[in-house]
């Protein structure tokens, strides 16, 4: 037997994995970086895909943004129409109130009394601004100024139907009584000696004539809020159109 033979030591597991990785590194290495590549691509498409989403999304409700405005703005264009000219014919009344020798035609002034109690009201359509805000999906709106512009607006729109609704009220709790008993609003064609009589005694009264000075300055406050929505609204439709593909 002989002694002197050297006795290897055997090569641990540390040793035969450097050994691995030095003959094997770039097959490692290459594959890892398809890995990374496969990973980023992945992210990438799925990024692409999303933002394609969004922006197709963003332009659905674009447009029925535009279509939602165009139609507040036509019936912005009728309110307006009609509440001046309540306004007018309130300030013909009022006129009239004031010089008592001047009595009109009663059918005339009947009818101007029937108009201005008229409540022509703005209803807008907002049903598209309400699904973007009950879905969260107003971040798909790229546009902060378009953002901050539909807020401003449908929180005027807000306050205005406040207006409207004190305006109804008033009408209806104040005005609306004295004129039902004090006048007959049925229109006749000729003017009587009594309904002269009566003419001039309605005329006269103070409350009637403060009763024509709230109708009057109520109404003008609406008229000059819708003046406002309008020009919110136009403003609102030149930005979505600039952000309409």
């Amino acid at each position: 037997m002989e002694e002197n033979q050297p006795v290897q030591k055997p090569i641990n597991s540390i040793q035969r994995l450097g050994n691995l990785l030095r003959e094997r590194w770039p097959e490692y290495v290459i594959e890892i970086l398809v890995i990374i590549i496969s990973i980023s691509l992945s992210f990438a498409f799925d990024e692409w895909k999303d933002n394609r989403h969004k922006q197709e999304l963003e332009q659905l409700y674009i447009r029925e943004l535009i279509r939602n405005i165009e139609s507040d703005l036509s019936e912005l264009g009728e309110v307006r129409t009609e509440t001046s000219q309540i306004v007018q014919k309130a300030n013909e009344l009022i006129s009239i109130s004031q010089q008592p020798t001047v009595v009109p035609a009663y059918a005339q002034f009947i009818s101007n009394v029937r108009f201005i109690f008229k409540r022509p009201r703005f209803v807008s359509q907002d049903a598209t601004f309400s699904d973007l805000q009950s879905t969260g999906n107003m971040q798909v709106l790229s546009s902060f100024p378009l953002k901050n512009a539909l807020f401003d607006y449908y929180k005027h729109y807000e306050s205005t139907v406040l207006i409207e609704t004190a305006e109804l009220t008033t009408t209806n709790a104040l005005v609306g009584p004295f004129i039902l008993k004090r006048l007959p609003m049925g229109i006749r064609s000729a003017t009587t000696g009594t309904e002269k009589s009566l003419l001039a005694s309605v005329l006269s009264e103070v409350e009637f004539q403060n009763s024509l000075l709230v109708r009057q300055s109520t109404r003008q406050e609406l008229l000059q809020e819708y003046e406002q929505l309008q020009n919110e609204a136009k403003q609102i439709l030149t930005l979505l159109k600039s952000q309409s593909k």
